[in-house]
């Protein structure tokens, strides 16, 4: 019996101490999700709950919670999840290792709770104080009826006399940081530019439904309206070099930063950061052939594909509105449909078929795009770079590209630079696709935004 009593109060110790809130972080397919798991003990019996937040609000009761000699084991069947746990004995941590679907790794819980930001250490991100002067601000593009809001940097004294940057962000509803994957690139570099003698302006796209009466921009035409009200309104101002006003376009924003450039002798220079330099079309069939062939398709199977898809790029292709496009597009694939191999159609209806690829207008927009037509109406510098691994709009073909529509129309002061090791937002990188993003703790190598301002402030002097 007394054998059996201190058995008792055994269990009971460790259960008390396994009771309480604890949380952890698990790697799901290149994104950190943080894990937070309840374990309550009633009358010597536990349960408990466990939640992902990062991927859902939805807090899950387990199946079971075992506690035997020491090692803790929870199970929810209905996401075939397992986990078992040893606690140290300060009690304060449990190392473990969880079974979840098709991940299988190592797990140490603690009673500390994790913010998101924790989640991506983001150290390049700057803190406060700054040594210069940051303002909020706001400006009207009058040909759209449409005020941007943005942030203006310079750098700290007493002058007019520094080159300022319009930057304009890259594709979907981006923000003045051109935030993605917690990575604020913009915000990074500004901090650089500032401190090193070049003011900035940042601002928030538009978005695509016009909430709040603001005007929808529908793609990178209304972006360039944009980023020339941004032009006008640093004219405005008594802080800046009014004749060294530059652009500078991340991804398809380069688009953007090449339209409002091209015969605009408002614009000092221009900074394209992995633009697109040959034609959206093309551009789009090149990263199809790239996927086919990490699907594992042959290459006469890629061009089978693309053969087959030939109508539905030509309905996009074909210079309608975005509504009659898409009506145009959405038959095309659907007659597509109807004419594919069965097995095509085992993995999918007609109906997901036909509506799986509509473009929004902004993709649109950038398949129709062509940059020669622009890039030989610009007569200012022009600073093309690419990170040499970028998955996403490649390197050698784009930076060619924009080299040739600059330099066959007379434009003798280009400079093409290609960094190697990095991805298309500019990180060293390790497989450098878009899933690696995130888990990446470097937003933008430094050598980036350092070959730049030393690039701005060798230009000719112009007004400063």
């Amino acid at each position: 019996m007394m054998i059996l009593a201190m058995a008792q109060v055994s269990f009971g110790q460790e259960a008390e101490k396994m009771t309480g809130r604890w949380y952890g972080v698990v790697n799901a397919n290149n994104e950190h999700l943080r894990v937070a798991i309840q374990i309550t003990s009633r009358a010597g019996v536990l349960s408990g709950t466990i939640a992902f937040p990062d991927k859902s609000p939805a807090v899950k009761a387990l199946d079971s919670v075992r506690l035997t000699a020491g090692l803790i084991t929870l199970h929810l069947g209905e996401s075939d999840l397992v986990y078992i746990g040893q606690m140290k004995p300060a009690g304060d941590t449990v190392f473990g290792h969880l079974i979840w679907g098709n991940i299988n790794q190592d797990l140490t819980l603690t009673h500390k709770e994790i913010s998101a930001a924790e989640l991506y250490p983001r150290p390049q991100q700057p803190k406060p104080p700054f040594p210069y002067h940051s303002e909020d601000v706001t400006f009207q593009n009058q040909a759209d009826s449409a005020w941007l809001s943005g942030n203006f940097i310079r750098p700290s004294g007493v002058g007019a006399n520094y080159p300022v940057i319009v930057m304009i962000p890259g594709e979907g509803l981006t923000n003045r940081d051109n935030e993605v994957s917690q990575h604020k690139m913009f915000l990074v570099m500004a901090d650089y530019f500032a401190r090193n003698g070049i003011a900035t302006l940042r601002f928030d796209k538009r978005t695509f439904r016009g909430e709040d009466g603001m005007p929808a921009v529908e793609d990178i035409h209304g972006t360039a309206r944009d980023a020339a009200a941004a032009i006008r309104y640093l004219k405005t101002r008594k802080d800046i070099n009014p004749h060294s006003i530059g652009v500078l376009g991340f991804g398809f924003g380069a688009a953007s930063a090449e339209i409002v450039a091209a015969d605009n002798p408002a614009v000092a220079f221009v900074i394209s950061m992995a633009g697109l330099g040959m034609e959206g079309m093309q551009w789009s069939e090149q990263q199809q052939q790239v996927a086919g062939r990490a699907m594992g398709m042959t290459e006469e199977e890629i061009r089978a594909a693309s053969e087959r898809m030939k109508p539905y790029r030509e309905a996009l292709g074909s210079g309608k509105s975005w509504l009659e496009t898409r009506a145009d597009a959405r038959k095309a694939l659907e007659e597509i449909y109807d004419h594919s191999p069965e097995e095509l159609k085992a993995g999918m209806d007609k109906e997901q078929f036909s509506t799986a690829d509509i473009v929004s207008p902004e993709m649109l927009s950038i398949l129709r795009y062509k940059p020669v037509s622009y890039l030989k109406r610009i007569r200012c510098p022009f600073m093309a770079i690419h990170g040499a691994m970028d998955a996403e709009v490649p390197a050698e073909p784009n930076l060619k590209g924009l080299e040739r529509g600059l330099t066959e129309n007379g434009n003798m002061m280009v400079t093409i630079r290609k960094f190697a090791g990095l991805n298309h937002l500019f990180q060293s990188c390790k497989t450098c696709d878009a899933s690696e993003y995130a888990t990446l703790e470097q937003t933008i190598d430094p050598l980036v935004p350092a070959f730049i301002a030393h690039w701005i402030l060798q230009l000719p002097a112009g007004g400063r």
